[in-house]
């Protein structure tokens, strides 16, 4: 069967221009912010071992504490202020051949008049790298999250709902150089995802996903090869099981000694386990990163069959982000992230959603141990009905304290 061709509104047109025009301007490193507060905690990047205890806190007006559509009446969504504590630590490594990183953040919660909303969530990662020789280097990542919300966590086909979500997704892999100019690369990936309160909307599921590269360097600036994935999604319980394969080439740039690009292009098939129908068609993928010591910035864009908790179990993608993390002057410094994403299912009755994410942060180092930050984090989804719209502002101000401690 063909797959049925996404459908362009002026609406979903002008998310798309405007998440465009967010990446060229102000897209920014993503912290994972939970309810616009605090992410993960910055690498001390400290040799040997190092310990950094935190703890925010601060203020936060959310515009739309039901995630729900404007009130017909009202033509507003119901709005609140809420309080927030943010504890964390981070128990980091750095060796010559080897590096360790441990995070967690608490999202405590209270609501000014909402007090049903009030709650505990929760983040937790770990990341492990060791270069074994010259040649072969392994590396392992681990990630939780609790979030109260379902426009907090970037899930593919998700409609916002106001309901917890708990994902983990676990990867392991390597990279092993066979000679001087050619390199093999591989990783496995295992997410897990489960809803509080499921839905006809919301599946919650497993996916396994692994993923093959071998390339080969041609000169000092241009790499190439290609590349193989397979991915096994279990949806809803087991009622929804799929096969993902992608086939094609890829190329590495090195556009400048801080700048790379990277591209890749192919043929994907979907295989649908349950009704046995199959789906083909062209995948690509390209993204640019540029590193400073002290500038990251970067942008990417993607189109590929995808797994989906929700709206359906299988959906063709296209997602545009870009992120930056810069110093402004002194003491000051911005990062942000931007994400646009359409998801359009297959199933003829599910519906199609445009999504876009929006964070950012503007600080101040008042001190070694102290940052004050404003926040603002803007959620939007668009199911391309009549009343399918979901906007959430949140914006407000924290006080962040945190000293890194060598372990001697």
């Amino acid at each position: 069967m063909s797959e049925r061709m996404p459908r362009v509104t002026a609406r979903s047109g002008r998310i798309a221009r405007a998440c465009a025009l967010g990446v060229l301007l102000w897209a920014a490193p993503a912290a994972a912010q939970n309810g616009g507060q605090a992410g993960e905690g910055e690498s001390s990047r400290l040799p040997g071992w190092s310990f950094t205890p935190s703890i925010a806190f601060g203020a936060i007006y959310d515009s739309n504490v039901a995630l729900s559509s404007p009130r017909a009446d009202l033509r507003q969504t119901q709005g609140d202020t809420l309080f927030a504590i943010v504890p964390g630590a981070q128990l980091e490594f750095n060796g010559r051949r080897s590096a360790l990183a441990a995070d967690y953040r608490g999202f405590i919660r209270r609501y000014r008049e909402v007090e049903g909303l009030d709650g505990f969530n929760q983040h937790a990662s770990l990341n492990a790298r060791r270069m074994m020789t010259r040649r072969l280097t392994l590396y392992a990542r681990d990630s939780y999250t609790d979030s109260p919300t379902t426009d907090e966590v970037e899930l593919n086909g998700v409609p916002f709902r106001r309901t917890g979500s708990s994902t983990n997704t676990i990867a392991a892999g390597g990279e092993y150089r066979i000679s001087r100019l050619t390199t093999f690369a591989t990783r496995y990936d295992n997410t897990w995802v489960a809803f509080d309160r499921p839905d006809i909307f919301l599946t919650g599921g497993w996916i396994h996903a692994l993923r093959s590269e071998l390339t080969t360097r041609f000169s000092e600036r241009v790499s190439a090869g290609g590349e193989y994935s397979y991915r096994r999604a279990s949806l809803d319980k087991r009622r929804r099981e799929f096969d993902f394969q992608d086939a094609g080439g890829v190329v590495h740039f090195r556009l400048g000694p801080n700048t790379s690009a990277n591209g890749a292009a192919g043929f994907a098939m979907l295989h649908d386990r349950n009704l046995d129908v199959t789906r083909s068609g062209p995948y690509i993928r390209l993204g640019v990163t540029h590193e400073l010591a002290s500038v990251t910035a970067g942008a990417a864009f993607e189109r590929r069959y995808v797994p989906s908790f929700g709206f359906g179990g299988a959906s063709n993608n296209q997602e545009l982000r870009g992120y930056m993390q810069m110093p402004l002057q002194q003491r000051f410094y911005t990062r942000a992230s931007v994400a646009w994403r359409r998801s359009t299912p297959f199933e003829v009755e599910a519906l199609e959603v445009d999504t876009l994410w929006l964070r950012s942060t503007f600080g101040y180092t008042a001190s070694r141990w102290l940052r004050v930050e404003a926040l603002y984090t803007f959620t939007r989804q668009d199911s391309i009905v009549d009343g399918g719209e979901v906007d959430r502002h949140r914006g407000g101000v924290q006080f962040v304290i945190s000293q890194p401690m060598r372990i001697q």
